[in-house]
């Protein structure tokens, strides 16, 4: 295999690159991590607003438990990462109608609960439960496989085939079957079965005639037996956790780059990137974790991709777009015994743009938000046509005009279900889907991606492996589909076949592995304010202008140094240091300290972050 700058580069800082990327690091590889934001994550991150700091799009995470699925747990383990993990109390509150169903975790509550909904169908319910629940401890739970089924080695399926094969055939079944078909073996009544069609697009944005049956273990079951958490701190702290251990082996990252082309050499083998500055930047192999549409259209050659694998690219349908409506809310305009996940569903009947989730990550990590408030994220689907970051009027004043609407729209949705929640929002601001695709690059603003529906469902999307020797795929748009556990695993996937053609050891489950993920209940204390450093690194507000930096006389990069001291990633933070504190030139040195003159923490606060006594602590603690 040739040499290149590099001997793996990862397109996209999203969870499925920093899995792979954490994992190659890992294994001993030089890793280049590119992202176009200036933050690690995708949509597993956050972003602060006058000391708030809100979730940016995941906020309801799984598999971090200790039965059931847990790539999250087995990940954190393999590369040594601790990370605090708050489990809430249920997985969330779905008012269906005007009747509100707690999906406790606990399945005999939760049915207890479901069936004071459905007296009726008692039996039948007990009767699906029981069916899927035998598939999930048989099959899932007994054999933990971290990796996607397309990536496996033929010897390990034989293994999985040979141990319990009566089991596997029945799996193999259940891979073409929708979950319709299979609920309906249990289940007659079609009320019920329409309860359980709003049950699927809350997981996977499908319907259960559109749902392959084997993902109704883990939606059904799974979600159940591992419950949901929420990462101490905001989950930026994950994507810290990953960017940490990255950065701690040597790997590298360059954010704020657009990938603009993937070079591929006379016989078809990838050799590197090209950059929207016209960088080319070389591995020889490289994983590429975005959404599949835009590989296609324009970062690979044209004359390199075949018409029918255009074509069946294009053909995969995307989820539905969303909005996002981020703000912040005194605390008494919440009401008592309020869940950390709240869904509203008004239409049994459709999906409409009626039907919203809310995220109080707050009541849980109160160190989000000041004291008698909360953070909160509202999200919905949008079905009208949004425009693209580059068409004219985007950001115009019709646009702008109709963010306000929406929001408007979308908060008395919540006001009927709570009422007083919009008197007393103290900020709000929206991501239409035109922001999401900005930011995110997802195309249309479709948070999901393709659909995980039969006839693109899980051997019918894009695997790991492409047909460009050294191309690697992860994300959302791959075998597993959407979802932080699935999108994990992509990236697992990705990992492993990249060692495995350079004849590496992989990374596999195994029962007497080392575990550093701490789960704990909620809410946490509050943390006293930070006096010194580097605890006073996480005044920072990750601000997206950052003009503390175009106020260092040295082009210092404030931001993603205290974002990592934050993360107690010295090693990281110190290498960004020294990569951008240019000349000689010292905080120590510098008159006037312009950084804090120009920080916009003042605005809020009164006073700056103190960048400099941070900057130095960090040059003289040899912590990097």
């Amino acid at each position: 295999m040739e040499r290149g700058d590099h001997d793996v580069i990862v397109v996209g800082a999203g969870v499925g690159g920093l899995s792979a990327a954490s994992l190659l690091a890992l294994g001993g590889l030089s890793v280049l991590v590119i992202d176009r934001n200036y933050l690690p994550g995708g949509a597993l991150g956050a972003f602060r607003r006058d000391g708030v700091t809100q979730d940016l799009g995941a906020a309801m995470l799984f598999g971090f438990g200790e039965a059931g699925f847990s790539p999250h747990r087995f990940l954190m383990n393999e590369i040594g990462e601790p990370i605090t993990m708050v489990r809430h109390r249920a997985l969330y509150r779905l008012h269906y109608g005007d009747e509100p169903i707690v999906f406790w975790p606990e399945m005999e509550r939760y049915l207890d609960e479901l069936c004071r909904v459905f007296p009726a169908e008692r039996a039948e319910l007990s009767s699906f439960y029981s069916s899927i629940t035998e598939l999930f401890e048989n099959v899932i739970r007994a054999d933990p496989v971290y990796i996607a089924p397309s990536e496996m080695r033929a010897a390990d399926l034989r293994g999985q085939l040979l141990s319990r094969p009566l089991e596997q055939l029945a799996t193999l079944r259940l891979l073409r079957m929708s979950a319709e078909k299979l609920i309906r073996r249990h289940v007659r009544s079609e009320r019920t079965i329409r309860f359980f069609d709003k049950l699927t697009s809350t997981y996977c944005y499908t319907t259960m005639a559109e749902t392959p049956a084997i993902l109704a273990a883990t939606m059904f079951v799974d979600n159940h037996a591992g419950g949901s958490y929420y990462p101490a701190g905001s989950p930026a702290a994950l994507a810290g956790k990953l960017e940490r251990a990255i950065e701690r082996r040597g790997g590298r990252f360059r954010y704020e780059t657009e990938v603009t082309g993937i070079l591929l050499d006379g016989e078809g083998r990838v050799r590197g990137v090209r950059t929207g500055g016209g960088e080319e930047i070389t591995a020889p192999q490289v994983v590429y974790a975005g959404a599949i549409h835009p590989l296609y259209r324009k970062l690979l050659p044209a004359a390199e991709v075949p018409a029918r694998a255009r074509e069946r690219v294009e053909r995969l349908v995307l989820t539905h777009p969303s909005v996002v409506l981020y703000g912040q809310v005194r605390a008494d305009a919440v009401p008592a015994g309020a869940f950390t996940v709240e869904m509203f569903v008004d239409n049994r009947a459709a999906l409409d743009e009626s039907e919203v989730t809310l995220y109080l990550s707050s009541l849980e990590e109160p160190n989000l938000a000041p004291d008698g408030t909360h953070v909160f994220t509202l999200i919905g689907p949008s079905f009208g046509r949004w425009p693209a970051p580059g068409d004219p009027e985007y950001g115009g004043p019709a646009y702008r005009e109709r963010k306000e609407a929406e929001a408007a729209r979308m908060l008395a949705i919540l006001e009927r279900r709570m009422p007083g929640f919009a008197r007393g929002v103290i900020r709000r601001e929206l991501a239409t889907p035109s922001t999401i695709e900005r930011y995110l690059g997802k195309p249309g603003g479709s948070v999901a991606g393709p659909k995980q529906a039969i006839g693109q469902e899980l051997l019918r999307r894009p695997r790991a492996r492409t047909r460009w020797p050294g191309l690697y795929l992860a994300g959302e748009s791959t075998v597993m589909g959407t979802g932080t556990p699935a999108v994990t695993v992509s990236g697992i996937s990705a990992a492993a076949l990249v060692l495995r053609d350079r004849g590496l050891p992989e990374y596999r489950w195994h029962p007497e592995e080392k575990n550093v993920v701490t789960v704990v209940s909620g809410p946490l204390p509050r943390r006293p304010a930070p006096t010194e450093p580097p605890g006073t690194a996480a005044l920072c507000g990750w601000c997206e202008k950052d003009t503390c930096r175009l106020a260092c006389p040295a082009g210092t990069d404030v931001r993603g140094v205290l974002r990592r001291m934050e993360m107690e990633n010295f090693v990281g933070a110190s290498r960004r240091l020294s990569e951008t504190q240019a000349g000689a030139l010292r905080c120590d040195s510098c008159p006037g300290r312009p950084c804090e003159r120009s920080c916009r923490r003042t605005l809020w606060a009164g006073e700056p972050v103190p960048i400099a006594e941070n900057l130095l602590w960090l040059r003289g603690s040899g912590a990097g």
